[in-house]
């Protein structure tokens, strides 16, 4: 069966199960969850258990002519319809098109299915648009949308679909998963490693596996956030010498964001945020107050604006440094 191919979200895959073997498909799913997490993916296998030609109890089988063609990207009656990855760019425009040819019988099956990704980048237009559509659906078509905060999608859309939060794995489910996806030239140490750093997130750590700079830079920023949390002012510089003294300016800024991606997490676990945080040191989980590691992303986010306001990068870390060390004194 296809869904054993999707890692871990077992109560996610049982939810689909249910709805197919009970022939009670909603013609409106919303998958939630972070960026990486494999909405897209598991939002495909949906669509192949829409249209899989085998009997209820096999679908989606990941084998027959539609399964093959969806998941290639090929089946007519499946259209993935997504925008630029920023707020407001989902357009009105898009949902206009997809309301002039949803009504129009499929090409190959029973049903046509679109596939909306990053939905909470839409407009509020766009939005009411979408409502206007999911509130009387065509009989012969279903709707899988894809979100990473359902607190940006209109309620009354949320009202109106399944929800089924998508979850990342956990670091040792992402390694082990990674055994079969990534390249087979990447080490046993880089999955591992992949995998800690992103936090189980499977998308994310075939990202930093596909790009040697971006492993090495997640490495060095959160060697830089357990630093700043020792209040080791001398040795969080020389770690920003690396990208100062070459003025690389964008990685810089790629690297502020590791760093504050760590301390958000942190933030996150000082409120009891449910979330896998075993890649945080105990000595760092006790080191701040959540106060203490909210003034650092403020820092954080002064450094990243004066970086992109061309400031000497020279000067921002030093300020950065000084900033940090007064904090966590």
């Amino acid at each position: 069966m296809l869904l054993n191919n999707f890692y871990c979200n077992d109560k996610a895959k049982q939810t689909l199960v249910n709805f197919i073997t009970d022939g009670r498909l909603p013609h409106t799913i919303l998958l939630e969850g972070e960026d990486g997490c494999g909405k897209t993916t598991f939002a495909k296998m949906i669509a192949a258990a829409v249209l899989c030609q085998q009997e209820r109890a096999n679908r989606p089988c990941g084998a027959c002519r539609n399964c093959r063609l969806i998941l290639s990207d090929t089946h007519p009656d499946v259209e993935v319809v997504s925008s630029e990855n920023k707020a407001n760019a989902f357009h009105i425009d898009q949902i206009r098109e997809i309301r002039s040819t949803a009504y129009i019988r499929p090409n190959d099956g029973e049903y046509k299915v679109y596939i909306l990704r990053n939905i909470h980048n839409m407009t509020e237009q766009a939005q009411n648009a979408l409502l206007k559509i999911i509130e009387e659906p065509p009989a012969q078509v279903v709707f899988i949308m894809t979100c990473n905060n359902r607190a940006r999608i209109l309620q009354t859309i949320l009202s109106r679909a399944a929800v089924i939060p998508i979850s990342v794995c956990t670091p040792q489910e992402c390694a082990k998963a990674l055994e079969t996806l990534a390249d087979a030239s990447v080490t046993a140490e880089q999955r591992e490693e992949a995998a800690h750093l992103s936090q189980g997130n499977i998308g994310k750590a075939l990202e930093l596996l596909r790009d040697e700079k971006k492993l090495q830079l997640a490495c060095s920023a959160r060697h830089a956030a357990e630093i700043i949390c020792a209040g080791q002012e001398f040795e969080l510089l020389c770690c920003l010498q690396e990208y100062t003294g070459n003025k690389k300016r964008e990685e810089f800024l790629q690297y502020l964001q590791e760093i504050r991606s760590y301390f958000w997490k942190l933030i996150r676990f000082k409120n009891a945020v449910p979330g896998n945080y075993s890649d945080i040191p105990m000595q760092v989980k006790n080191r701040l107050t959540t106060l203490q590691a909210m003034q650092i992303l403020d820092i954080i986010d002064k450094a990243t604006w004066q970086v992109s306001q061309n400031v000497s990068l020279t000067l921002v870390a030093a300020a950065f440094c000084a900033a940090v060390k007064s904090i966590s004194e």
